[in-house]
């Protein structure tokens, strides 16, 4: 077995209290949040999840407001409710406000004091009688999902959620030049210093994105994976504890410096990553236009219109973009249809900028093997 790190004082606090607790079933299993989400995704029907408003307050608001905003949403948002509220109740917080209620907010000056000083965006938080103890559940790119605060004792732990199988963060790689080779930067390097090793591999490997185009890579060492995953949690988005759920959906808990101790680690580059730009390789976008016969005339492209693959939007059931290439792509608003032909702006082509990510998954955990694990570990 692989060494572990030390556990703080944090996290052998925490870990004893929710692993001498009766073990805890999630109340909304994977399959049904697969299902819930399929069929909001279609019908965006409020009523036909009123029962969640009681069970998971948190989950059916987050519907509520998806509807309101005429905005999608994505799988994982359920999982982090369902975990949020299992987490409550194991540590008997039985009440919960929605922090964008105003008329919820009932809180003392000292709790109020105590949530800001988290620097989180708070949106939901669960709490005890007598305010000593709550569970903030946050959102925001950048910052952990929850923290846990014991008033009496001033005690702050902070903790991600995570699904059986899922990335630890998935920033943006710098910027390749027309050659397609990938590179690093000071900037990067500065604030993603946990990718430093999966991306020198590869920079050492040349590798080419316009030679991967369509296609992800997966190869890394297992030592640079290892790095970035362990080494994710401890900069600036620092989580103590990792919360998940086992094979058969009991709630697990788990120290962040252990993840490989229970974890399949993979390491990811996707050339074609999730955010958009302006394209900044024209003589690369220029050639991908070429390949599907496009004219251009004054900055006007036409092209036949079966030569562009539509994509739909994210969460969503209509057709957000039309893809030149896995890099290239024209919002359907930007884009004219005559016939068979579509016409649309060169200036409003984007490209995909590539990202890189170290995976998670966790298959085959048991509560009961964990619990055991983590009891004799505290008493030694």
């Amino acid at each position: 077995m692989k060494s572990l790190s030390p556990l703080s004082k944090a996290q052998k606090n925490i870990l004893a209290s929710f692993y001498n607790k009766p073990k805890l079933k999630i109340a909304v299993t994977k399959a049904e949040r697969a299902v819930i989400w399929k069929d909001f995704k279609k019908n965006r029907n409020l009523k036909e999840y009123a029962y969640l408003e009681k069970k998971i307050p948190a989950f059916f608001l987050e519907l509520n407001k998806a509807i309101s905003a005429g905005k999608n949403l994505q799988p994982a948002v359920f999982s982090e409710c369902v975990y949020a509220q299992a987490l409550a109740q194991q540590f008997s917080l039985t009440y919960f406000t929605n922090m964008g209620d105003p008329k919820g907010m009932n809180f003392h000056n000292d709790t109020m004091k105590t949530i800001k000083s988290t620097g989180l965006a708070v949106r939901y938080i669960y709490w005890n009688t007598d305010q000593s103890n709550f569970l903030i559940q946050a959102g925001g790119a950048g910052s952990v999902d929850c923290a846990l605060i014991s008033q009496i004792e001033k005690n702050l732990t902070m903790i991600e959620f995570k699904e059986q199988y899922a990335r630890t963060s998935e920033p943006d790689l710098p910027k390749y030049g027309e050659d397609g080779y990938l590179v690093s930067s000071p900037d990067f390097e500065k604030k993603y210093p946990q990718f430093q090793f999966m991306l020198a591999e590869h920079i050492n490997n040349k590798f080419n994105v316009f030679d991967h185009i369509g296609s992800n890579e997966g190869t890394f060492s297992d030592k640079s994976i290892e790095f970035a995953v362990l080494t994710n949690y401890s900069g600036s988005k620092f989580a103590d504890i990792i919360v998940t759920e086992d094979d058969a959906g009991y709630l697990v808990m788990l120290p962040t410096g252990h993840i490989s101790r229970w974890a399949k680690l993979e390491g990811e580059i996707r050339p074609s990553g999730r955010n958009k730009y302006k394209v900044w390789t024209p003589k690369q976008l220029l050639k991908s236009l070429k390949e599907i016969d496009a004219i251009i005339k004054d900055n006007l492209v036409t092209v036949s219109g079966s030569s562009l693959e539509p994509a739909i939007e994210r969460g969503g059931n209509n057709i957000s973009r039309f893809k030149i290439s896995p890099l290239f792509f024209v919002r359907s608003s930007k884009i004219k249809f005559h016939g068979n032909k579509a016409t649309f702006d060169l200036s409003s082509v984007k490209q995909l900028n590539p990202s890189i990510t170290a995976k998670m998954k966790f298959k085959g955990l048991k509560v009961d093997e964990i619990s055991k694990f983590y009891l004799e570990l505290l008493e030694k």
